[in-house]
């Protein structure tokens, strides 16, 4: 996370000068799917898998998502890199700051929620992989901002999994 600090203006001042028409209409595809599609995306996977015990704790995390996100933006204020950069604005304000990622949180705070089948838990990963590079590659987003969102993601999921683990154990004909 550290070196990543040092690394960020070097990467967005790569990706500023280095575009790929492909690379961008893909980036922008993914930069229009909000957070909460992906939540919704495996709640039905959930649905169809019957694994019905996971989705309360997939709501929580999708709360914690939200309000963790938001609230750490306000705190950090961090200008988005096109401020600073040669990219393409593409719709984003400064009420909108870029540290953390809210699209690498999203993504991957639901990794968890695929442990019961391992094929679409690498196919996800593949999923969140993209959706990181893609916040960088357009700019909207420095590498720490997608490692921290990644970080915090993956550990909301694991607070609200161990929580309902926890009650779930204290009151089992509950759940």
């Amino acid at each position: 996370m550290i070196i990543s600090f040092f690394l960020d203006k070097n990467i967005a001042s790569f990706f500023a000068s280095n575009r790929l028409p492909f690379l961008d209409s893909l980036s922008i595809f993914i930069h229009n799917i909000e957070g909460y599609i992906f939540f919704a995306v495996i709640l039905f996977l959930l649905l169809i898998f019957k694994q019905k015990n996971k989705i309360l704790p997939l709501l929580l995390t999708f709360v914690l998502y939200l309000g963790t996100t938001f609230l750490i933006k306000i705190i950090i204020a961090r200008p988005r890199p096109f401020t600073k950069f040669n990219f393409q604005n593409l719709g984003e304000t400064d009420i909108n700051q870029s540290f953390p990622s809210g699209h690498a949180t999203a993504t991957a705070s639901i990794i968890r929620f695929f442990e019961f089948n391992r094929i679409l838990m690498y196919f996800w990963i593949l999923i969140v992989i993209l959706v990181m590079f893609s916040r960088v590659y357009l700019g909207v987003h420095y590498l720490s901002d997608i490692i921290a969102g990644f970080i915090l993601g993956y550990s909301i999921s694991d607070l609200s999994i161990f929580l309902f683990e926890k009650l779930k154990m204290k009151n089992p004909k509950y759940f």
